[in-house]
Parts: structure tokens; C-alpha cells; sequence
């Protein structure tokens, strides 16, 4: 219990004892103020009997208060009236202002009007076992703040692994890919050199042997086993001079490294 006492300092303002740092589930009793029926009488535009008396918390600078009801206790003639714990866990001073409401209807509406102020300062004392200081938020705050730089940087470095292992994953994927096209470009280049050789072996040792045509006539190349025969058509007459025409004449072709080398044989 908090003990204010406008009795001793005046109508308007109390002198408070009894408010140490750390309280909590504290009140506010309230001395030497006018019980409800005398705050009636006091207002000569009162319609019923209805008084309310509120009081208004606040710490230096505040733009807004917090509000508790407060009740008239009729044994001690006082006016009761919670106090926020908050307002007790520092050592700053704390401004309560007494607001009566006069008449007030069921909507809330009536006169109102600040009566009374008071101020007082808890006691500072070393913190209770159970509770946080300032300094120890503050280093809670910093250690939070460092565990979530920490969480961010594992986050970052969590991200940067999967990038890595999604470009290592692509790398492979590119590299079977090239494998298979070196296998393929492989196999195609000994298909080919198969074919070569083949060829070069079919040409190897041909005979190839020539037939005269009727002038004017389409040539031909029939092959026959190891014999290849050209149908060559003959000139028109006149055409090869005075020597004439001398007929066809026997040939080899052979193949060795890719050139084909045509031998007239006698």
C-alpha cells in the first residue's frame, strides 16, 4: 500500500510515502479527499447522484496515461486505486492525476474535470532475483541481435552451398553431356573410317576395262566382280583428226590413302 495524503499539503496536491522500485500489485490510498457524496454537493449543475473518480499514470513526458478506476472505501474514508506495476520498476518520478466525472449518463456522457494531482519517486533498490534490470535487456537485446546475425550469416552461407551445388550439378551435367557427344563423334568417325577401308578395298586390285559406244551415246559403268567396264561413247567422225578413232583401251585403278590411281594396262 501507497499512502498519499492531501491533508497535509493542501487540496490540490498529496505528499506520498511508502513507493519503493520493484513493488508490484501495488495501491494508491488516497487521504483528506472529498468522499462521493461531497463531490456532489460540490457541483451545483449535478442532475443525479452518479461520481466517478479516476486516476491518471504517467512519467515525465508521456503524451498519454494509463487509467484506474478508483473506489471509495467507506471504513477508512479513502479513495482506493490500483497502480500499474510498470510505474514501479524504475526509479523515475510518477505523476497520477485525479479526474472526477460528474452526472454521467449510460453513454458515458457528463463533466468531467482533473481535481487532484499528485507525484512521487520510488525508492531505487538493487533488482530482486526474479527480475530483469535494464542493463540485463540490454545485454539480452545485444545477444539477440548477435544470435540473429548469426542465424542470417548460416542462412547466406546455407544459400551460397546450394548455389555451388546446383553449379556443380549443371558442370556434371554438361560434362556427360559432352562425354556422350565425344562417344557418339567417336563412333560416327570409325563407321566412317570402317566404310574408307572397306572401300579402299573393294578399289584395291579392280580392273577396269573400256567398250566403245555409237557416237552420241550415254556412258555407262557396269561392274562385275573384280572388273568395272566403262561404255565410252565414240566421237563424231572427223572429230579425233586424221589419226581416227583408236578405240578403247584396258585400265587399273587402284586406292591407297584416298587417292585413286588409274594405270593403263598394255
Amino acid at each position: 500500500m501507497i499512502e498519499a495524503s492531501f491533508e497535509r499539503n493542501g487540496e490540490r496536491s498529496a505528499a506520498v510515502s511508502g513507493a519503493y522500485q520493484y513493488d508490484t500489485g501495488q495501491r494508491l490510498k488516497m487521504h483528506g479527499l472529498p468522499s462521493p457524496q461531497e463531490l456532489a454537493d460540490r457541483d451545483e449543475f449535478l442532475s443525479g447522484d452518479m461520481v466517478t473518480m479516476q486516476v491518471h499514470f504517467g512519467l515525465k513526458g508521456d503524451s498519454q496515461t494509463q487509467t484506474r478506476l478508483a473506489l471509495w472505501d467507506e471504513e477508512s474514508a479513502c479513495w482506493l486505486a490500483m497502480i500499474p506495476d510498470e510505474y514501479l520498476q524504475t526509479a523515475e518520478s510518477v505523476y497520477a492525476y485525479i479526474y472526477i466525472s460528474y452526472g454521467m449518463d449510460e453513454d458515458g456522457n457528463g463533466r468531467t474535470k482533473t481535481m487532484y494531482e499528485l507525484a512521487f519517486k520510488p525508492i531505487s533498490r538493487p533488482a530482486p532475483n526474479n527480475v530483469a534490470t535494464s542493463e540485463q535487456w540490454e545485454a539480452w537485446a545485444t545477444k539477440s541481435d548477435e544470435t540473429q546475425m548469426t542465424i542470417d550469416a548460416l542462412g547466406n552461407a546455407q544459400a551460397s552451398a546450394l548455389t555451388a551445388q546446383e553449379g556443380a550439378l549443371e558442370a556434371a551435367q554438361s560434362a556427360a553431356q559432352a562425354a556422350e557427344l565425344a562417344q557418339t563423334g567417336a563412333q560416327n568417325a570409325q563407321t566412317q573410317w570402317a566404310r574408307l577401308e572397306a572401300l579402299q578395298a573393294q578399289w584395291d586390285g579392280m580392273t577396269v576395262r573400256t567398250v566403245s559406244l555409237p557416237a552420241l551415246s550415254r556412258a555407262t559403268a557396269t561392274p562385275s566382280g573384280s572388273v568395272l567396264t566403262l561404255g565410252l561413247p565414240r566421237g563424231a567422225a572427223g572429230e579425233k583428226g586424221e589419226t581416227g578413232e583408236t578405240g578403247p583401251v584396258d585400265i587399273a585403278l587402284s586406292m591407297a590413302d584416298g587417292v585413286l590411281t588409274i594405270t593403263r594396262m598394255e
